[in-house]
C-alpha cells in the first residue's frame, strides 16, 4: 500500500474507532451532562489533535451562544460561560442557520468567520476551525467547535464526518439529559409535595406520593389499584353516598374541567380526615388520568376550634407546626441518618420542655438500640446508653405498637429495664416520653425525651405535634435508607455484593488524586476466569452463580492484606484495584498469588471445580492517567495473557498490535455489513412426526478479507453492545428471506428461522421492518420464525413483551431458543404468543446416558404440548437419540446427525433428498 494511503487509512480508522468508543460509552447517558461533555471534548481534542474543543448552547431567547464547556489542551483544563451575542455577529449566526458544517481551513481569510477573527480567533492564535451545528426540533440548538492553533489546516473528509457525527450525538445527549432533568424534577416535586397527590385511572388509584401514604396511614401497596372510596366512610358530610359522589366528581373533571370540593377520608386506624380536594384530568396515550391533590384540613379545622378557645394557644401551636414543617423540609433534603437525628433533636429543643433527649436507631439484629445523637448528656452518660436492649423496654413497646408512650414515674414503672431504671435515677431522670419511628411496618428507632420531674404529661396539641415530628422523621429516615439502598444498588453487583464498574472508576479516580505526585504507584488488574463457561453449560446457571460468589470470597481473601478493592464487572470478569504498590513487579507478584489461590479446587454443591484465571495488569502512571485508560490497558494485557497462556501479563503497547482480530471486529463490523463480507449458512430441521424437512435455521458468518473466517461468537457480541445489532439483524433477515423465496419457487415447502438478541426485543420498530421485508419478497408471515433466548427475554420482560406481541400480531412465528438454560418462568411462557420451544443441546446430548437429562427432555416436551407449543430438539448427534426423541413425541430435530450448517446450495441439496437414516 502507498505510504500516504496507509496513513490516511490509519487516520480514518482512528477517527472511526474514536466515534464508536464515544457512541458506546454508557457513561454519556448514565452520568450527568457535564461529565458527558468532558468526555466528548477531551476525546475530540486528543483524536483530532486540536488545541481547543468546545460545545456551545443556544440561549432560550436565541440571542446568543453560551459556552457549555471548553477543553484546552495547553492547560489540560475546562472553561465555560463565555458567550457570542447574535447582535454582535449577525453574519456568523446566519451562516450557522444555513450550513450544517463550517469547514474553515484558513480562519484569517474565510468570510464566514471574519466577524469573530479580530476579537476572538486571532488573539487566541486560531489558524483553522471545524464547526458542526447541533439541532433540536428542527432548529439550531448549538455548535460543536474544534479549533486548531497555529497555521492553517486542511480538514479531511473523515474529520468533517466525525465532527458531524459527534454533533448529532451531542444533539441526542442534550435532548436526553433535558428530558431526564425534567422527569427528575417532576418526580421530586411529586414526592416532596406537602399535600397528598393521587393519580386515578379508570376509577382506581394508579400512583400516590409519600404524603398520601402518610395521610391515609397505609402503605403504597394497599392504595394502588383500589378506588378512593375504599378509604372513605360510606356517607360524606353532605349526606351523599361516597360511591355516587366520587363517580360524579371524577366524570365532571373529565367532561367539564377542574373540580374543587371537600371530602372526608378514613385512616387505617378508623380515624377521619377532613380534606379539600382539587381534581384535574389529562389524556395520556389514549387514557384519561385524573390527578387529585388532597390537602388535609383536619388540623386547620382543629385550629379554628382552638382559636375560639385561646388565641394565644393557637399562635404558639401554629409556630410549632411551622417549625415541624421546616423540619420536614430540612430532613427531606438529607440522606444521612446522623444529620437527620441532629436536626430533629435541635428542633425538639425548640418545641418541648425536655432538657435531655436521645435519638436511637434499631440495629440490624433487631435486638438493640444504638444511640446516634443526644442533647444534654455527658459523654460518659452516652457511653453507658450506647447500646440498649429493645426487648422488655418501654422504647421497644413504643416501637412495636407504633404509638407514643409515657413513663410518668421511672421508679415504679415495671416496663423499664432495670439497668435503664438505675442509670436514669442516678442521672436524676424521673419520667420520659418515647416517640416511635415507624414507616410502613419498618421499625426504625425511637426518640426519647427525658425529664427531671415526675408526672410529665402533654396536651392534645403537644401530642399532635410530637406525632407529626415522629411521622416526619420516620419518613425522612426511610427516604434516607432508600437513597442509600439505591446508591448501593447502582454501585454494586447484585449477585456478589462487590463494587461494580461505576464504583471501581469512582474509587480509582479518588485513589489517583491521592497518589498523584508521590513515589508510589497504582495498579489496575482485569481478571477473567478460565473454563467458567464450561461450568455454566454443564452444571447450569444456578451452580455458576454459586461458583461466582465463592470465587468472590476467595479473591477477597487473597487480597485482604493489600490496600485493594475487588469489583465484579460482569459475567466471570473481575477487577482488582491496588491503591498503592512500589512498582509493576509487586503488582505482578500479587496477581500471581491470586492465580495460585484460584487453582485450589472450589466445592460447589458437593462438586469440586478447578478454575484458572487470566490477569492483565496496568500500572499508573506509565500505562495511563485515568481509570478508563488503565482498565483498557488491563483488558489488552488480559487478552495477551490468554494468548500466551502465562496467566499474568503486564500491559505492553505492542500487545494492541498483536490482537488485530479484536480491533478489526470493533472498528470494521459496520463496513463488513455494508460490503457483503457476511454470509449465511443454513442448518435444516426435520419433522419427526411428518417425516420431512420442514425448516432451517439461518446462521451468520464473517469472511474477513484479511483475517479470514470469523465465527459469530467472536463478533455478534460487539454488535449486541452497539447500534450495529439492528443493521446486522436486518441484513440476516433480508438474506434469509430472499433465499427462502428462491427455495419456495423451486417447490421446496419449508420455513426459515433467525435469531433475535436482547436489543432486538427492545426495538419497537423491528416488527414493521420485518413485515415489510416479507411483503417485499411475497412471503407469508408464517414463513419466518424468530428465535429468542430466555436470557434476552428476561432483560426487560415488559418491554420485550410489547415487541413479541406485535410480531405475533403480524403473523410471524416465535420460539424460545436454548430452553432450560435461562431464568424464564412459566408465567411468561403462558403469556407469550409462542409457536415452539427449542430444547438446549446440553440436555439432548446426554439424554441416553443421563436419567436426569432424559427426564428434563421428556418433561419439557410434555409441558410444551400442554401449552400448545411444538418442540424442537437441538444438537442431535446420533440416530439413537433421534429415535428416542421421536418416541417421546418430539416434533422436530436439528443437529449434525441430520445436517451441519452449510451454504445455501448444499443445504438445498440436503433438503431435496430423503433422510439417509431411520428415525424409528
Amino acid at each position: 500500500m502507498h505510504p500516504a494511503t496507509d496513513s490516511f487509512d490509519k487516520l480514518s480508522n482512528r477517527l472511526q474507532a474514536a466515534f464508536i468508543r464515544l457512541a458506546k460509552d454508557e457513561h454519556l447517558w448514565s452520568g450527568d451532562l457535564y461529565s458527558a461533555l468532558r468526555n466528548v471534548t477531551t476525546t475530540l481534542a486528543e483524536v483530532l489533535e486540536v488545541g481547543r474543543a468546545s460545545v456551545w448552547r443556544m440561549s432560550p431567547d436565541r440571542q446568543e451562544l453560551v459556552c457549555q464547556l471548553l477543553f484546552r489542551t495547553d492547560r489540560q483544563g475546562f472553561e465555560s460561560g463565555a458567550s457570542l451575542p447574535a447582535a454582535q455577529f449577525p453574519h456568523y449566526f446566519g451562516v450557522l442557520d444555513e450550513e450544517r458544517l463550517l469547514d474553515v481551513p484558513d480562519a484569517a481569510n474565510d468570510q464566514r468567520v471574519q466577524e469573530r477573527y479580530p476579537g476572538h480567533l486571532r488573539p487566541l492564535g486560531i489558524g483553522a476551525c471545524l464547526e458542526a451545528t447541533l439541532h433540536e426540533a428542527g432548529q439550531l440548538a448549538g455548535v460543536l467547535c474544534l479549533e486548531h492553533l497555529g497555521s492553517p489546516r486542511l480538514w479531511s473528509r473523515d474529520e468533517q464526518l466525525l465532527a458531524i457525527s459527534v454533533a448529532d450525538l451531542l444533539s441526542q445527549l442534550q435532548v436526553f439529559h433535558t428530558l431526564k432533568d425534567r422527569e427528575r424534577s417532576y418526580r421530586s416535586i411529586f414526592d416532596a409535595a406537602g399535600d397528598a397527590i393521587l393519580t386515578i385511572v379508570d376509577g382506581l388509584i394508579a400512583d400516590c406520593n409519600p404524603q398520601a401514604q402518610l395521610m391515609l396511614g397505609r402503605p403504597r401497596a394497599e392504595l394502588i389499584g383500589k378506588p378512593v372510596t375504599d378509604f372513605s366512610p360510606d356517607i360524606q358530610g353532605d349526606g351523599r353516598r361516597s360511591d355516587d359522589k366520587a363517580e360524579g366528581l371524577l366524570q365532571a373533571a373529565i367532561d367539564v374541567g377542574p373540580q374543587q370540593y371537600e371530602w372526608t377520608h378514613r385512616r387505617a386506624d378508623g380515624s377521619r380526615i377532613e380534606t379539600e380536594v382539587s381534581l384535574s384530568a389529562i389524556w395520556l396515550a389514549g387514557r384519561c388520568q385524573v390527578t387529585a391533590i388532597v390537602r388535609d384540613v383536619t388540623e386547620r379545622r382543629l385550629a379554628e376550634q382552638i382559636r375560639q378557645t385561646s388565641a394565644e394557644l393557637l399562635k404558639q401551636r401554629n409556630l410549632a407546626l411551622q417549625v415541624v414543617l421546616n423540619l420536614a423540609s430540612q430532613l427531606h433534603r438529607s440522606s444521612d441518618s446522623e444529620a437527620i437525628a441532629d436536626e430533629t433533636l435541635r428542633v425538639l429543643q425548640l418545641l418541648q420542655r425536655a432538657p435531655l433527649s436521645l435519638f436511637h436507631l434499631a440495629d440490624e439484629d433487631g435486638e438493640h438500640f444504638e444511640v446516634i445523637a443526644s442533647t444534654g448528656y455527658t459523654p460518659a452518660q452516652i457511653a453507658a446508653r450506647r447500646r440498649m436492649p429493645i426487648e422488655r423496654s418501654l422504647s421497644g413497646q413504643a416501637l412495636a405498637l407504633g404509638q407514643i408512650l409515657h413513663c410518668t414515674n421511672v421508679e415504679d414503672d415495671e416496663r423499664i429495664d432495670p439497668a435503664i431504671r438505675e442509670r436514669s435515677l442516678i442521672d436524676g431522670i424521673h419520667s420520659f416520653t418515647v416517640l416511635p419511628l415507624v414507616y410502613q411496618d419498618k421499625q426504625l428507632g425511637v426518640i426519647g425525651l427525658q425529664f427531671y420531674d415526675c408526672g410529665n404529661e402533654f396536651s392534645d396539641a403537644e401530642l399532635e405535634i410530637l406525632r407529626a415530628v415522629s411521622q416526619t422523621v420516620s419518613l425522612a429516615l426511610a427516604n434516607a435508607r432508600s437513597v442509600q439502598a439505591l446508591e448501593f444498588q447502582a454501585t454494586h453487583d447484585s449477585l456478589t455484593g462487590l463494587p461494580n464498574r461505576t464504583q471501581l472508576h469512582r474509587d480509582a479516580t479518588e485513589s489517583l488524586r491521592w497518589i498523584a505526585g508521590s513515589p508510589r504507584q497504582l495498579a489496575l488488574m482485569l481478571l477473567d476466569l478460565d473454563r467458567f463457561k464450561e461450568v455454566n453449560d454443564t452444571l447450569g446457571h444456578r451452580t455458576g452463580d454459586q461458583l461466582l460468589k465463592l470465587v468472590a470470597t476467595r479473591l477477597q481473601a487473597a487480597i485482604e492484606r493489600e490496600d485493594a478493592m475487588l469489583a465484579r464487572l460482569g459475567g466471570d470478569e473481575f477487577a482488582i484495584l491496588l491503591r498503592s504498590v512500589t512498582d509493576a513487579d509487586q503488582a505482578q507478584n500479587i496477581a500471581r498469588s491470586i492465580v495460585a489461590a484460584l487453582r485450589t479446587p472450589i466445592e460447589v454443591e458437593g462438586i469440586f471445580i478447578e478454575l484458572g484465571a487470566s490477569i492483565g495488569v496496568a500500572v499508573y502512571p506509565q500505562h495511563g492517567g485515568t481509570s478508563h485508560a488503565l482498565l483498557r490497558c488491563a483488558d489488552v494485557a488480559m487478552y495477551a495473557a490468554k494468548g500466551n497462556a502465562s496467566s499474568v501479563s503486564l500491559y505492553d503497547n505492542s500487545h494492541d498490535a498483536h490482537n488485530p482480530r479484536r480491533l478489526a471486529m470493533i472498528t470494521e463490523l459496520g463496513s463488513a455489513i455494508r460490503s457483503e463480507q457476511l454470509v449465511l449458512h443454513y442448518q435444516p430441521r426435520y419433522s419427526l412426526q411428518e417425516g420431512r424437512w420442514c425448516s432451517c435455521e439461518a446462521l451468520v458468518r464473517w469472511q474477513h478479507p484479511k483475517l479470514g473466517f470469523i465465527p459469530p461468537g467472536e463478533f455478534v457480541q460487539f454488535a449486541e453492545t452497539s447500534e450495529l445489532i439492528r443493521p446486522l439483524t436486518l441484513w440476516v433477515a433480508r438474506t434469509a428471506v430472499r433465499q427462502l423465496a428462491l427455495w419456495q419457487q423451486t417447490g421446496l415447502c419449508i420455513s426459515t428461522s433467525i435469531n433475535l438478541s436482547t436489543r432486538n426485543l427492545l426495538d419497537i420498530t423491528l416488527p414493521e421492518a420485518l413485515a415489510e421485508l416479507l411483503r417485499e419478497y411475497g412471503l407469508q408471515p408464517g414463513s419466518l420464525e424468530l428465535e429468542i433466548t430466555e436470557t434476552a427475554l428476561m432483560t426487560d420482560p415488559d418491554r420485550a413483551m410489547q415487541t413479541i406481541e406485535r410480531l405475533a400480531e403480524l403473523g410471524m412465528r416465535l420460539s424460545i431458543d436454548d430452553f432450560g438454560t435461562g431464568y424464564s418462568s412459566l408465567a411468561y411462557l403462558k403469556r407469550m404468543p409462542l409457536h415452539a420451544l427449542k430444547i438446549d443441546r446440553s440436555f439432548v446430548r446426554d439424554m441416553l446416558h443421563d436419567d436426569q437429562d432424559a427426564i428434563i427432555v421428556r418433561s419439557t416436551i410434555g409441558l410444551a404440548h400442554s401449552l400448545g407449543l411444538q418442540v424442537v430438539a437441538e444438537g442431535v448427534e446420533d440416530p439413537a437419540t433421534l429415535s428416542r426423541l421421536r418416541e417421546y413425541g418430539c416434533d422436530e430435530a436439528q443437529g449434525y446427525v441430520l445436517s451441519k450448517p452449510m451454504a445455501h446450495a448444499a443445504a438445498l441439496r440436503v433438503m431435496q433428498a430423503p433422510l439417509p437414516i431411520q428415525t424409528g
